[in-house]
């Protein structure tokens, strides 16, 4: 696990220092998942959670790469009640992602509406494997999401709703079991 930030650490400082001239968003927030198995996500839940992480835009104007990382702590077994930042038995996302950013509309250099389009490419960094009410104990170590996100910049402060809806199974040979992600952050893009 320490080995796994440490790398996510070194990403996200290697990012900035690259791209800093067209601008890093550090951002956090609550981060919600799903799936189609009733036996991992039953009707009525979802895995509650939390999320940071840094984005770079890359090239200035309307629409510009993206390039990033993300590190979620979302909950194993699933919870009727959402308690984002009191997350019991930890399940632990590292994501990498790609792809494109575009502003929609721009009243200032100040107040933008954006959006964006990426790759996310999931390395599922660890989990519970003696929970003894857990469906499953044999996960996947990586998967791989679409996203779509909307988010708006005002002055330096940004706010961004992405959905990331998943392509390969987590749990091995088990269909049904593409996790799905929908994040709410709040950041700072210097």
């Amino acid at each position: 696990m320490q080995k796994s930030i440490f790398i996510f650490l070194f990403f996200i400082l290697g990012t900035t220092l690259s791209f800093s001239q067209s601008g890093i968003q550090f951002y956090g927030g609550i981060s919600n998942a799903k799936n189609k198995s009733a036996l991992i996500t039953p009707e009525g839940t979802s895995h509650p959670g939390y999320h940071f992480g840094a984005d770079a835009r890359l090239n200035e104007g309307k629409m510009y790469f993206v390039i990033g990382g993300q590190y979620h702590s979302i909950d194993f077994l699933a919870q009727r009640d959402k308690s984002f930042f009191s997350v019991d038995e930890k399940m632990n996302w590292l994501k990498v992602r790609v792809g494109l950013g575009y502003t929609f509309f721009e009243l200032s250099d100040k107040f933008a509406i954006r959006g964006k389009t990426l790759i996310s490419f999931n390395f599922l960094s660890s989990y519970p494997t003696d929970v003894p009410t857990a469906p499953y104990n044999t996960y996947n170590s990586g998967s791989v999401g679409a996203v779509l996100g909307l988010g708006i910049d005002f002055y330096n402060f940004t706010l961004d709703a992405e959905f990331e809806n998943g392509f390969f199974k987590t749990v091995t040979m088990v269909d049904g079991t593409e996790i799905n992600f929908f994040t709410l952050s709040l950041g700072y893009k210097i």
